[in-house]
């Protein structure tokens, strides 16, 4: 029922592309170039990123499907399947752990709280209403599969697993301390740690040698800045967002620490909670700079997206809590879980509708129009849409409210 609920509110969603998924339309969608050219480049250019395996699918689906009022959708259907299964590796893998239990999988109260929480929160929907969060979907999605394949004594399958989800996102690197943590809870031994970790790390060190030749860390054309003065703020900002996975406020509180603190204590082994410690260090080195500011009240701003970040290291603690059966302990981190979830969902509604109303005037107008918002330029020729630093424009995006109100000077026509 939970997931059929779920699945409900994801369609919903289902309002118009945005953002980069728009960007992502227009060149895979395009016929400027062939197939060949579309997987040539997926495979090799940069993006400010290197992830090519989650990039090639995303220029396979929107070669294949040009149409702008289905691709994207396709697209966030794949997310959505890709986080159905996850899910289900996932209760998979709690089953294996737990063979004596004879209540069957996803029917008890362990499985329904992970799968609450799992699906209900401010990650998921950002997920499967943004199909641009294809490479954290696809990384958790190997990272499951390759836990699965460790717990039933598959090691070396298992690493090689996790070792293609380098190829996604960077985020794998996070299931390397995560395979500490569970031996730390006795759920795998030395030896397997080992025999997963080893393949795995090799293949992280192979996509990062070959990413750095393609993007190199830290440059200008990388996603990832690595300012010194940015490390304290990602830490404490991370960490006091954890649960709720949004950064909507106008800075830290004392109640995120707080449910912080409940995740790790219903750990309670001493050996456990030390071991989640190089996890919590190696997400704020790889979301470094990326949680240094708050949202603010402001809705048409690019931290509506930074839900995604969230996905995998949350789910990797719920699944740890959940092998060590603390159902309460999940039940009870589901209040800031849900919360974020409604308050993402809710403007990540508000957010499309904005961009919906444009291009319906870009549809309906003999010429293009043009739109006065320069953090997010966007030249849409498909749509008759132009987004940018136009000040002349007749129409505005009030970024704080997401309203488009006519501008007090210039034509609703692109010059």
């Amino acid at each position: 029922m939970a997931i059929v609920v779920w699945l409900i509110l994801a369609f919903r969603l289902m309002i118009a592309d945005v953002w980069d998924e728009t960007n992502g339309l227009l060149f895979f969608g395009a016929d400027t170039m062939s197939l060949r050219e579309k997987v040539h480049f997926a495979l090799t250019q940069p993006l400010g990123f290197w992830r090519p395996l989650p990039t090639l699918l995303a220029a396979l689906v929107l070669h294949t499907v040009p149409d702008f009022d289905l691709s994207w959708r396709v697209m966030r259907g794949i997310n959505a399947a890709m986080l159905l299964g996850t899910l289900a590796l996932m209760l998979a893998l709690l089953r294996r752990c737990r063979p004596e239990d004879d209540v069957p999988a996803g029917s008890g109260p362990r499985e329904a709280s992970l799968t609450i929480a799992f699906l209900f929160s401010g990650s998921a929907f950002i997920t499967v209403g943004w199909y641009a969060n294809v490479f954290d979907a696809a990384a958790l999605l190997f990272i499951a599969g390759g836990l699965l394949l460790l717990i039933r004594g598959r090691d070396l399958a298992a690493g090689v697993l996790i070792g293609i989800a380098f190829f996604c996102k960077e985020t794998a690197i996070l299931a390397l301390p995560f395979l500490l943590m569970l031996f730390a809870a006795g759920r795998i031994t030395l030896r397997q740690t080992l025999r997963g970790g080893i393949p795995a790390a090799l293949a992280g060190a192979i996509y990062f040698a070959i990413r750095s030749t393609i993007v190199p860390f830290g440059s200008a054309a990388d996603v990832h800045g690595f300012a010194a003065h940015e490390l304290w703020p990602t830490v404490v900002n991370f960490g006091e967002s954890f649960w709720r996975q949004t950064l909507k406020g106008s800075g830290p509180g004392v109640a995120g620490f707080l449910w912080l603190a409940l995740g790790l204590a219903a750990l309670r082994r001493p050996r456990l909670i030390v071991a989640t410690l190089p996890f919590f260090a190696a997400s704020c080195l790889i979301y470094w700079g990326m949680f240094s500011e708050w949202q603010n009240g402001v809705l048409i701003h690019h931290l509506n997206f930074v839900g995604r970040l969230y996905l995998v290291p949350v789910t990797l603690m719920l699944l740890l809590l959940a092998l060590e059966r603390r159902t309460i302990a999940i039940a009870a981190l589901c209040i800031p879980i849900v919360y974020g979830a409604f308050t993402t969902w809710r403007d990540h509604f508000r957010f499309q509708e904005t961009y919906a109303h444009i291009y319906r005037l870009g549809a309906n107008a003999a010429e293009p129009i043009t739109v006065h918002y320069p953090p997010k330029p966007l030249e849409d020729a498909v749509r008759g849409v132009r987004i940018g630093d136009y000040p002349d424009a007749g129409l505005h995006i009030d970024a704080k409210s997401g309203e488009l109100l006519p501008s007090a000077a210039g034509t609703n026509r692109a010059p």
